[in-house]
């Protein structure tokens, strides 16, 4: 119990020096030393900092940082409850369209102009088209009243297709118009611009939202891993768990997609790190996981502010960079002989 709580601290610790770093490090603007003065400023403390500097810390940063968090830690949650409900270590919040049909909503909102209605349209529009598309998904697999994991998977790939080719078209209507064209082009491509207290709210409420009905079902998780047949002996109904732990992984990377828009890979290869760390148990994956995902995305949004600025860097950009590497290394152990 000592050495768990130890650990605890230890991450704890590590998620918050980096998201002090991610607050106070910058290529201009308040810096560390304004953010202590803030923080102290906050509890009474000193005497703050100035007005313009306290609402670039507590208004443009902050909320940055909020959905960086829950929006890492969402995505990886995500990604770890469809490995294992689906048995496969590639699967990924990307398996079922929800992604793809996150990017669709987002980007009709933008292309129809209906994102300058509301700094929360976009949001709402990639979580109504996430929702869709994997209703969607799950119509076409349905069979006998029964989900069958090969038809989820093809269903999830065939919409994956042509979502992404719909959204492809949605983008052709914009070419005329520069303004229009790159805030799809780079709202597709991921990024924490803008980001503003709404798009926090809703990102961390999908994640306490999804994250407790998920808390009960670690055991339904743990059992999943096996055969149909064993958790059946075991007394879990397999297709009935599985469809409720889908959805639940689906509203997760919907209310993080519909505020980051493209984000890649976070779902995919975080899980299989927390796996090295703490092993396959979900008692202890799912939060590993989260903790993980919360630090790569901070981390990889901090290297996209600290970017020379016309570099462009978008996060779905950086995200992505982890996918060659990650295949590699599963090929490497298939040379190897050893299992995925």
């Amino acid at each position: 119990m000592g050495a768990a709580v130890t650990r605890a601290l230890v991450a704890i610790l590590a998620l918050l020096a980096l998201a002090a770093l991610h607050l106070g490090l910058a290529r201009e603007g308040p810096g560390l030393a304004d953010l202590a003065a803030w923080l102290a400023g906050c509890i009474g403390v000193g005497d703050g900092v100035s007005a313009v500097d306290a609402f670039v810390l507590g208004d443009i940063r902050l909320p940055r940082l909020l959905v960086a968090l829950c929006g890492g830690a969402s995505l990886a949650l995500a990604g770890a409850v469809m490995q294992a409900t689906f048995r496969n270590p590639l699967a990924s919040p990307d398996l079922v369209g929800t992604s793809a049909g996150a990017a669709f909503g987002g980007a009709l909102t933008i292309v129809t102009g209906a994102a300058a209605w509301s700094v929360v349209a976009t949001p709402a529009g990639s979580l109504l088209g996430a929702l869709a598309v994997t209703a969607l998904v799950f119509t076409l697999a349905r069979a006998h009243d029964r989900f069958a994991v090969t038809s989820l998977l093809l269903a999830g790939i065939a919409l994956n297709t042509l979502v992404g080719a719909l959204t492809s078209f949605a983008v052709t209507f914009t070419f005329d118009n520069y303004t229009a064209s790159s805030r799809v082009l780079f709202w597709l491509m991921g990024g924490l611009d803008a980001r503003t207290w709404e798009h926090a709210a809703i990102t961390a409420a999908g994640l306490l939202l999804f994250g407790a009905l998920l808390r009960p079902a670690v055991r339904d998780l743990d059992l999943l891993t096996l055969s149909d047949d064993a958790a059946h002996s075991l007394g879990l109904a397999a297709p009935r768990a599985r469809r409720r732990l889908v959805w639940i992984a689906c509203g997760l990377t919907a209310a993080t997609v519909s505020n980051t828009g493209g984000i890649a890979f976070v779902g995919l290869v975080v899980p299989h790190l927390a796996r090295l760390l703490v092993g396959p148990a979900h008692d202890r994956l799912l939060p590993a996981s989260a903790w993980l995902g919360a630090l790569l995305l901070v981390a990889a949004d901090l290297g996209c502010r600290l970017a020379p600025p016309d570099a462009n860097l978008r996060l779905g950009v950086v995200t992505a960079f982890l996918g060659a590497p990650y295949f590699l290394w599963l090929l490497a152990r298939h040379r190897r002989g050893e299992a995925l």
